[in-house]
This record gives structure tokens, C-alpha cells and sequence, in this order.
């Protein structure tokens, strides 16, 4: 994941990304590679645990609203915007809709267009959690 709207993409419904300080990696994956093992099975999970911070959620981050905001506001030929709003209103959109951006090659424009949204989430989520990720 290269960039911060790769990332934010990465980000699906029942599939969470987590931040590992210790690594300074983002996966799938709950726990860093560095713990994945240390862990003795009869013991709970720590409750916060300060290493591994999960992204901001799918429901958090409102995919369908940014990606509606794009086709109403950045896609003027109606035939293309009622083939994406088609995409929306399924519930299984993220992967249809972001084929059909890269098969219309609008794929870039709407990154271009949409990107500040998903870096303004990124940047509260690091804020939040005291992360000085974000480069200006």
C-alpha cells in the first residue's frame, strides 16, 4: 500500500487495517509480525493494545458518500454517471466501482479529485492516535 488513498481503499467491510508501530507497517493483520508468536494462548488479549491501531472502519469512512460526491460532482456525461450510481446502489460497490473508474479511465481523476477527502481522514486518524505519519 503506497499511498494514502491505496490504503484507505484497502479498507473493506469485515476486513479492518491496522497500523503497527513496531514495524511501521500497515496489513490485515491484528497483531505486528514481531508479536505474532510471543503470545501465550491461555492469557486475554490486552484490552488497548498501544502498538496495533486498527484504521479508521469501512462504515467510518463513508466510501459510498465520497464516491457518490464524485460522480455527482466531477462526472458530467449522464450515461457514465448512471452506469457508477448503477455501481452505488449495490452493496458489494468497492471493487464494481473502482473497476468501472479504471475501465473509463477516471480512475486517476477521481484520486486527484477525491484524495484530499481520504488524506483528511487518514490525518484525523493519526492525530487521534498521536501518529505523526502524515506528511504535508
Amino acid at each position: 500500500m503506497s499511498t494514502v488513498i491505496d490504503l484507505m481503499m484497502a479498507i473493506r467491510e469485515r476486513r479492518p487495517v491496522y497500523y503497527h508501530k513496531d514495524t511501521n507497517q500497515f496489513d490485515y493483520f491484528p497483531y505486528s509480525k514481531l508479536e505474532y508468536g510471543k503470545f501465550d494462548e491461555n492469557k486475554l488479549i490486552p484490552y488497548k493494545n498501544t502498538n496495533d491501531i486498527m484504521l479508521p472502519s469501512y462504515e467510518e469512512i463513508a466510501h459510498k458518500e465520497i464516491m457518490r460526491f464524485y460522480v455527482k460532482e466531477f462526472v458530467e456525461d449522464k450515461a457514465i454517471r448512471k452506469q457508477l450510481f448503477d455501481i452505488l446502489r449495490k452493496d458489494e460497490y468497492m471493487d464494481a466501482f473502482l473497476e468501472k473508474l479504471r475501465e473509463l479511465e477516471l480512475f486517476d481523476d477521481f484520486t486527484e479529485s477525491c484524495g484530499e477527502i481520504y488524506n483528511q481522514i487518514f490525518e484525523e486518524w493519526c492525530e487521534k492516535n498521536e501518529l505523526e505519519l502524515f506528511n504535508h
